[in-house]
């Protein structure tokens, strides 16, 4: 027997089918299958907490923590969520793990440092972009003649572009993802600039003589050229020419040259 169902959701948004049992229809079948979902039996797991659950049996905790109100509880995937993806249940576990990583070490906050994992689309109906501020040239194609015989036609029939496609083609943006390397990662092993294919990538040093290579039998002279400008620059330093006297120290011991507390009798050394 089928009912009508008359609504799926209240007016909280919450899941509550509400049906007509006036409006009913009968269907003969040799079997039925029922699919009724899935929910979550704790059993007696949760005996003595305080974790709170939500109306679908599902444990209600912070959204960002996945910390319960049971403070040394934490959870995640379908038992907090419901019926999810597997990748979702696996995020919250990696999560739910840092939670726990920094719960038993006292001082250490759940919060401080953490993905908000808040994502704002952008509102492309009230972006102030003007339709000439930005690159949108599609690619530049030759065009090419029909062949009507190709019985010993040797003549290409494609075309190079025009001038007007020239200037389009150079000024068309080709994403190549141009970027400011961060300097606090980059290692300069130089891996990058072989494996871009358009050689777009190039290493700069900021003190290129650092790197300078010197045959052996000229080490002794770039050795010596070093140590000059270096005793010039030592000699110019006016902060190297008066050193400031180490202050002397007073331990009080006593016989077997072991230190007493101040006040106490010992030797003076």
């Amino acid at each position: 027997m089928f009912k009508r169902c008359m609504r799926v959701f209240d007016n909280d948004k919450r899941f509550s089918p509400c049906f007509d049992d006036e409006q009913t229809m009968y269907l003969e079948a040799d079997a039925v299958v029922l699919s009724i979902g899935q929910t979550v039996e704790w059993g007696s797991l949760l005996e003595g907490q305080a974790v709170e659950l939500t109306r679908g049996n599902l444990a209600r905790a912070d959204s960002q923590t996945y910390q319960t109100a049971q403070s040394d509880v934490f959870v995640g995937g379908d038992v907090y969520t419901g019926p999810r993806f597997v990748i979702d249940a696996i995020a919250a576990g990696h999560e739910a793990a840092v939670s726990l990583h920094r719960f038993v070490q006292k001082g250490s906050s759940l919060t401080i440092g953490r993905n908000q994992r808040h994502y704002v689309e952008l509102d492309k109906s009230d972006a102030a972009v003007e339709s000439c501020g930005y690159d949108h040239a599609g690619r530049q194609r030759p065009t090419c003649d029909t062949v009507k015989n190709i019985r010993h036609n040797w003549t290409d029939p494609n075309h190079t572009f025009t001038p007007e496609q020239i200037r389009i083609e150079t000024a068309r943006c080709l994403k190549c993802g141009a970027s400011i390397v961060d300097a606090n990662k980059c290692i300069g092993c130089g891996l990058c600039t072989t494996r871009c294919e358009f050689d777009a990538i190039h290493l700069f040093r900021d003190n290129p003589h650092c790197s300078d290579m010197v045959a052996a039998e000229h080490k002794a002279g770039k050795i010596l050229s070093y140590v000059g400008k270096r005793a010039v620059k030592i000699i110019k330093n006016p902060a190297r020419k008066t050193k400031t006297p180490k202050p002397q120290s007073h331990v009080t011991t006593d016989e077997l040259g072991n230190p007493v507390p101040a006040g106490s009798t010992g030797i003076s050394s």
